[in-house]
């Protein structure tokens, strides 16, 4: 028997889904019969916590403060092994914008983008948007869940989508948007689960297709996606140094190119998430994935 501890909730606009991941993880792993407490970074300072007490930590703080690098660096300091990437790793592809740089040098397939910032004027930001043309996607640079995500189709909406954006981050990535299909690749050190394909009943995958939306629909996409894809997921996590569990989020455009879009380093661990789903394709509970990747962990020690 194992002594973990599961830290979810934290302070960002992700905290209700951290807590609901937080919930399934400790579940999954108590099933394994192990012994599971559940910490929440917002009530109790990570740097207090004691070594001894656990074997290892499973973060599944999602956003700022959980998946930038900041709790990676706090768990390092205090000396208890955790699951997931290094602090470089978690600081890098929680940003959009260096993460698209990185990986379009390596050439890696990702949308077209400029950046615009919040210390610049308005009617400066909806020039340089324009200028940029078409439909575009906005997105905070630091942000995840699809929080703060507009999908501009005129430019009309250009104003009230950088003001969304702004409220999370002072930088905006304006990206190309991919018409086509919303693909998945769940990453878990190193090893691409099956893809899926994901479904929502409106234009695209927002919070609300994500968390409460029934009439989302995923599917299991192993027999018709293009088979480059597991390995740009593979690929994409190396370039970034990514461990543990990974969630690469990819546009399949009409002639079934894949653009990727970002990589998630704390994915969602819900009853909604894409990560669970895709494992219980490949035949793996959460309790078992939740394992693969401690034992993993801890014989690294």
């Amino acid at each position: 028997m194992l002594r973990i501890l599961v830290l979810a909730g934290g302070t960002s606009a992700e905290r209700d889904v951290s807590l609901e991941s937080g919930r399934c993880v400790a579940a999954a792993l108590r099933s394994d019969d192990n012994h599971v407490d559940v910490i929440d970074p917002r009530d109790l300072d990570v740097g207090s916590l004691q070594r001894d007490r656990w074997d290892v930590v499973v973060p599944v703080v999602h956003g700022t403060g959980g998946e930038d690098g900041v709790l990676q660096r706090q768990l390092i300091d205090v000396g208890i092994p955790y699951i997931g990437s290094s602090p470089a790793a978690s600081e890098l592809t929680f940003d959009k914008i260096r993460t698209q740089r990185l990986l379009r040098e390596a050439d890696i397939v990702v949308p077209d983008g400029i950046v615009v910032h919040s210390r610049h004027t308005m009617s400066q930001n909806i020039a340089t948007v324009a200028q940029f043309g078409g439909q575009v996607v906005t997105k905070p640079s630091c942000q995840g869940s699809s929080i703060g995500i507009s999908i501009v189709q005129q430019s009309s909406g250009v104003e009230a989508a950088l003001s969304l954006a702004f409220q999370y981050d002072n930088e905006c990535l304006v990206e190309r948007f991919i018409p086509g299909r919303e693909v998945t690749v769940p990453v878990v050190d190193g090893l691409a689960l099956p893809p899926l394909e994901i479904q929502p009943a409106l234009q695209w995958y927002d919070y609300q297709s994500k968390y409460a939306d029934e009439r989302t629909k995923y599917r299991d996409g192993s027999e018709d996606l293009p088979a480059s894809l597991l390995n740009i997921a593979v690929d994409a996590c190396d370039i970034c140094d990514v461990t543990g569990i990974a969630r690469v989020d990819f546009r399949l455009d009409e002639q079934d190119q894949p653009w990727l879009l970002e990589v998630n380093t704390v994915p969602g661990m819900t009853a909604h998430s894409l990560v669970p789903k895709s494992a219980a394709a490949a035949g793996i509970s959460l309790a078992e994935l939740c394992r693969q990747v401690i034992t993993a962990r801890l014989g690294k020690r």
